[in-house]
């Protein structure tokens, strides 16, 4: 690198936009966001796109200053990156759905507290029907924290990490040990020594600001700046600092600053699972422990040293400059397997993709111990190309370069129980490839108990699967609005399922108001209740029929978003990062309060039910004239179902 810039020097540059490329980039991270701005405007040649929104640069930025996690997929788009900058510094809301026992959703405190959940062979009562939250609602007592730069949903919390590294959950760590709700939003305490949090702290304290964190079930973890594991089991209970006695974690004492040392014994990321903890060490690989709590007689105790810890196999691989310098058995190693990228744990089983194009699962055995991994052969591709995981509890997605592939527990025992007769794992069932999911620029999909999201890179999210209970996980309404986005509801349990025809183009969560309420006018048909009253009946009555309207009704939404758009591209709600566990989600959202708060629906103003003509020929009902399709009648596939 000197000898590189002592040689362009020497040919007197007579201005800095002379260097190449290559090396302006190396000099970016070193600006502040202010100073890169006012370094690109002062001539036309930084105003072009590969430096002004340079991916490296702005995401760097953005995960650097917001504590914002890494997006793989969408890592080398430098446009939502910037855009992403600038609106987080006013724009972040946080916005909760679906089941609110506990008061897991942070907000409707004023509702009466629920009662335990009930088993789901019983029809709940009135008042467990009115904890559901069927359409995303802002939590409560956020605005005061800042920006938001990450939000999880565990089994019965949601919790929030701010920018400044601070955690705050809301709901209860254990639902299956504490019944009743704990209260209001609050920061999650460390023990006595430490500040109370690292919101409350008035100095710099790396220890206790968190770099990273991920919701389990019943607990969280959490990686600090210093490179801490901490790990909470109650909301009310301070964190423990966790220790190994078999594997070294290094802490660092300035965290931020550039330094050669090596990374061996650094903690990369933590990932807490069903009934599971685990971390990625840096020489040592994928750590798992069970999650610890304080014992009875000793709560004063700020740290738990684990005695017993699992490996998973060669998971410790890193790519290095002297790979020269490599055994015979490291070269091996990175050959076959790999370097780690990113790992997910589910309830038996840990998968994890790396750096050659490969996807690897490991089952738990006694004590977490993984004996051997196995590769997903269906799963390979080539390496330089995207790929990542993602999914929790029993099922998950792969992207594999441009395909978004969602599969679950069951088919990695297919492939674990087969590895003797069939070791290419030919003809094996489990991997569905949503029509809605593919070439849609799909970022990330999280799962609950039976529902799931997928967040979009245009800011959209969309919704799939089944919610228990009608509890609202789906975020697509209730009642009659949730019939016309395509659910039907069962009479025995009340589950409300979305019907085949969502799976085609999805269904989108909508956070504007307006749309609802233009929605419920829709299905009331005010404008002439009895012209559409045939078509009403047949829609109530016919899956298919209501399947196709909630279609058209799908399309006109989209129509809408489309005119309601930002110079910078993006909508009055833009989509961040979505979450979801047992039976509720979240999205972690930029709004845009002034677009938002336009009369955006008053270009619909037909609010009498739609008349169509459907797929089998079928002319609906009625007098009024026939509503055409805005993008074209699907050519539906009915054979995707959650």
């Amino acid at each position: 690198m000197l000898l590189y810039t002592h040689s362009i020097m020497s040919e007197k540059l007579s201005s800095i936009t002379d260097l190449p490329l290559d090396i302006l980039v190396l000099v970016f991270p070193f600006l502040d966001a202010k100073s890169f701005l006012s370094l690109c405007s002062t001539c036309k040649a930084f105003q072009q796109p590969s430096i002004r929104l340079d991916p490296a640069y702005w995401s760097l930025a953005t995960r650097s200053t917001f504590r914002v996690p890494n997006q793989p997929v969408v890592q080398h788009d430098g446009q939502r990156w910037h855009n992403m900058y600038k609106r987080l510094l006013t724009q972040s809301r946080v916005y909760t759905w679906g089941s609110n026992t506990h008061n897991r959703l942070g907000h409707g405190y004023d509702e009466p507290l629920t009662l335990p959940v009930f088993p789901r062979f019983n029809r709940p009562d009135r008042r467990s029907m009115n904890m559901h939250c069927s359409f995303p609602t802002e939590m409560e007592d956020t605005r005061n924290l800042g920006v938001i730069a990450d939000m999880q949903c565990g089994g019965w919390s949601t919790t929030l990490l701010t920018s400044k590294g601070s955690l705050h959950t809301v709901g209860v760590l254990d639902g299956g040990r504490v019944f009743g709700a704990v209260g209001r939003l609050q920061p999650l305490a460390f023990p006595a020594g430490y500040p109370t949090s690292s919101a409350q702290s008035q100095y710099e304290e790396p220890t206790i600001t968190i770099r990273q964190f991920s919701a389990g079930r019943s607990h969280i973890l959490a990686v600090s700046d210093s490179g801490m594991i901490w790990s909470w089991y109650h909301i009310k209970a301070p964190a423990l600092h966790v220790k190994f006695v078999n594997v070294d974690v290094k802490e660092v004492s300035s965290p931020g600053k550039r330094n050669n040392s090596s990374a061996y014994g650094k903690v990369k990321q933590v990932v807490a699972g069903w009934s599971r903890s685990s971390a990625y060490i840096y020489g040592t690989g994928i750590v798992v422990w069970p999650p610890v709590e304080r014992d009875h007689d000793d709560q004063e105790a700020d740290g738990m040293l684990v005695l017993e810890n699992a490996e998973v196999p060669m998971t410790g691989y890193q790519r290095t400059k002297a790979a020269r310098g490599e055994s015979d058995e490291e070269r091996t190693l990175g050959e076959e397997v790999g370097a780690v990228l990113n790992y997910i744990m589910l309830e038996h089983y840990v998968v994890f993709v790396t750096d050659i194009g490969r996807v690897f699962c490991g089952k738990f055995g006694e004590k977490n111990k993984v004996d051997n991994i196995l590769e997903l052969r269906a799963l390979r591709t080539e390496p330089e190309t995207s790929l990542d995981v993602q999914g929790s509890f029993r099922r998950f997605t792969v992207f594999k370069n441009k395909e978004v592939i969602i599969s679950d527990q069951s088919y990695l025992d297919a492939c674990w129980d087969d590895q003797v007769k069939n070791p290419g794992q030919a003809d094996i069932p489990g991997l569905q490839k949503i029509p809605a999911l593919q070439n849609s620029d799909v970022i990330s999909v999280a799962f609950g108990d039976y529902h799931y999201l997928a967040l979009h890179s245009n800011g959209k999210i969309t919704s799939y699967g089944t919610e228990v209970s009608s509890c609202g996980a789906l975020g697509l309404g209730s009642n009659e609005v949730g019939r016309a986005r395509g659910i039907v509801t069962d009479g025995f349990n009340t589950d409300g399922r979305l019907l085949p025809h969502a799976y085609t183009h999805g269904r989108h969560v909508w956070f504007d108001r307006q749309k609802k309420e233009w929605l419920n006018s829709l299905v009331q048909s005010e404008s002439d209740p009895e012209e559409a009253s045939d078509r009403i009946v047949l829609f109530q009555e016919n899956h298919d029929v209501q399947g196709e309207v909630s279609e058209w009704i799908e399309q006109e939404g989209r129509a809408l978003d489309i005119k309601n758009t930002c110079e910078d591209g993006l909508g009055a709600f833009y989509a961040l990062g979505i979450s979801a566990a047992g039976w509720h989600s979240g999205a972690l959202m930029l709004v845009n309060e002034e677009l938002a708060n336009k009369e955006s629906t008053q270009s619909l103003e037909d609010l009498s039910f739609p008349r169509l003509r459907l797929s089998d020929g079928t002319e609906m009902p009625g007098t009024k004239e026939f509503d055409e399709w805005r993008e074209g009648r699907p050519e539906w596939k009915l054979d995707y179902e959650a």
